[in-house]
């Protein structure tokens, strides 16, 4: 089991000052006492999706061991943001690799895209029992936007793919992604109300 208590020995540096550390040197202790301050936060993320404590565990170790790789390369302007998009995609790919359905997660969000990703920038697939508002909301989108949003959440391509079947750049679809999920966001609001 998790234990979520901060040691009494954590250093004065702020998040850039220890990434900054971490990537110039490479040592662990760095990024383990960035990665510490976030424990919480990376566990919430990962039960939330996954919906299950072991796994949710399972899937905090796993972040740390792909942040000491990423960390070391990608450019980081929020880290805290950034941590979080990293530990929300990890557990969106598990699930993917578990073939759960797609309504029973948040929908993934491209990692380059959101360094400085907040849990604000969420969305929310609704729940299965919401299907028919759903496929409502769905067919009221623009065209453009409901094809992006069924093949990248639904049928699990990738914006490349989707650029290049619909003749578009990579940036295209992302906006068109984007908008839709905020289409979609507020046509299920309005069913609700």
């Amino acid at each position: 089991m998790l234990r979520f208590t901060r040691t009494r020995t954590h250093s004065a540096l702020s998040d850039e000052e220890l990434l900054a550390h971490y990537q110039r040197t490479g040592e662990a202790r760095y990024l383990g006492q960035l990665y510490e301050r976030y424990l919480t936060m990376v566990y919430g993320v990962c039960l939330h999706i996954l919906r299950n404590a072991h796994a949710a565990e399972d899937a905090v170790m796993s972040i740390y061991e792909e942040l000491t790789r990423k960390a070391r390369t990608h450019p980081v302007e929020t880290f805290r943001g950034w941590l979080y998009v990293l530990a929300r995609n990890h557990c969106l790919m598990e699930l993917r690799r578990q073939k759960r359905a797609p309504m029973d997660y948040q929908a993934p969000e491209n990692l380059a895209r959101y360094e400085a990703a907040t849990p604000a920038d969420d969305f929310e697939l609704p729940h299965p029992d919401d299907g028919q508002r759903l496929q409502e909301c769905l067919q009221n989108l623009p065209e453009k936007q409901r094809f992006s949003i069924q093949r990248f959440y639904l049928e699990d391509q990738s914006y490349r793919d989707i650029a290049q079947e619909m003749g578009e750049d990579v940036g295209k679809i992302r906006s068109y992604i984007q908008n839709g999920r905020r289409n979609l966001r507020l046509c299920m609001e309005k069913k609700l109300s």
